[in-house]
C-alpha cells in the first residue's frame, strides 16, 4: 500500500509540471492499471493491468488534449454588416489546412500589418513636425 501511495504521489507531482495531455495520460494510465488489477483474476491479471494501463493512458491523453485546445474560434469571413463578435478572430490564412503553411502565412500578414503601421506613424510624425500632410 505504501508503494502505491508513493507512486501515486510521484505521478501527481510530475503531472503538475506538464501539459494537460501528458498529465491526463499519466493519471489515466494509473487509474486504468488499478482498474485492471481489480478486474483481472489469476494468470490474466497481468494482461488486464497492461490493457487497463494502455486504454487509460489513451483516454486520459485524449481528455487532456481537449483541455489544452484553444477556445478561440477562427472564421474565414467576418459577419456581414456586424461588428466582430468577441471570441472570434478573423484570419486571412484560415482557409489553409496545413498548420506550418498557415503559420507562415500568418507571419507574413503580421509583418505586412507591422510595416503599414510603421509607415502610418512616420506620415503622422512628418505631418505634425514639418507640416507635410498629404
Amino acid at each position: 500500500m505504501r508503494k502505491l501511495l508513493l507512486v501515486g504521489t510521484c505521478l501527481l507531482t510530475l503531472s503538475a509540471c506538464m501539459n494537460n495531455q501528458t498529465g491526463g495520460a499519466l493519471l489515466g494510465g494509473g487509474a486504468g492499471g488499478l482498474l485492471g488489477n481489480t478486474i483481472g483474476k489469476g494468470s490474466g491479471r497481468t494482461a488486464a493491468i497492461i490493457g487497463g494501463t494502455l486504454l487509460g493512458s489513451i483516454a486520459g491523453a485524449n481528455v487532456g488534449a481537449n483541455m489544452d485546445r484553444s477556445r478561440t474560434v477562427v472564421i474565414q469571413q467576418p459577419p456581414a454588416a456586424a461588428p466582430r463578435a468577441q471570441g472570434y478572430v478573423y484570419s486571412e490564412c484560415a482557409h489553409i489546412g496545413n498548420s506550418g503553411v498557415r503559420a507562415s502565412c500568418e507571419r507574413g500578414v503580421s509583418e505586412r500589418n507591422r510595416a503599414a503601421q510603421h509607415q502610418a506613424e512616420r506620415r503622422a510624425y512628418q505631418c505634425s513636425r514639418n507640416g507635410r500632410c498629404n
